[in-house]
């Protein structure tokens, strides 16, 4: 092979070596809770005779999406226990007492994610510390990814998850009553969120 073609074959791979630029991984989409879009629900069982449900009215929440990737997504949450809502004022105004939520020393829960793995194509597990009344615990929820398109009127980009799962309320130093309303509370969360 004579001189010229060598050096033609090499200025034509360094030249494609130079131009080559592999693509930057996508960065993960930084999310806000829609909160009038965006429930936080509870229920638990009392005595056996029915289900009681509730929501909060008040919390905030950030979500770090990153749907390439989802083990580098990251959730963080915080609820105001004293926004408890049953549908019962009285139960409430208990709810909110040192026997439960204890709401005025503990005005606030938070959940920080630790761990996410994908199950399944829209499907994942998260877990994160829960604090609440003071003390943290892991916690674990099924998480399901149920959308992500732009709002056709806002014209942002939103996306939506449910998360379930439960926990031990005296875990966490809530023992009042605990057998006639149970240990076991049941959780389930239809999050809207809206990218930043």
């Amino acid at each position: 092979m004579k001189l010229t073609k060598l050096l033609y074959i090499a200025f034509i791979g360094t030249a494609f070596l130079i131009s080559y630029q592999p693509a930057e991984p996508r960065a993960a989409d930084t999310y806000a809770l829609d909160k009038p879009h965006t429930q936080i629900t509870f229920s638990v069982n009392r005595g056996g005779w029915t289900r009681i449900s509730g929501w909060f009215e008040k919390f905030d929440g950030t979500i770090l999406f990153d749907e390439a990737n989802v083990a580098n997504s990251k959730v963080k949450a915080s609820i105001e226990a004293g926004s408890i809502n049953t549908g019962f004022a009285k139960r409430d105004a208990h709810l909110r007492s040192p026997d439960f939520f204890n709401a005025k020393e503990f005005p606030t829960m938070l959940f920080t994610s630790t761990k996410i793995v994908k199950t399944g194509e829209k499907t994942g597990e998260m877990t994160g510390n829960f604090t609440m009344l003071g003390v943290t615990k892991p916690v674990t929820l099924d998480v399901t990814f149920n959308r992500k398109a732009m709002h056709p009127r806002a014209k942002k980009m939103f996306t939506g998850f449910t998360a379930k799962g439960s926990l031990k309320r005296a875990d966490f130093g809530m023992k009042f009553i605990v057998g006639a309303v149970s240990n076991e509370v049941q959780i389930e969360i239809q999050a809207l969120a809206v990218k930043k």
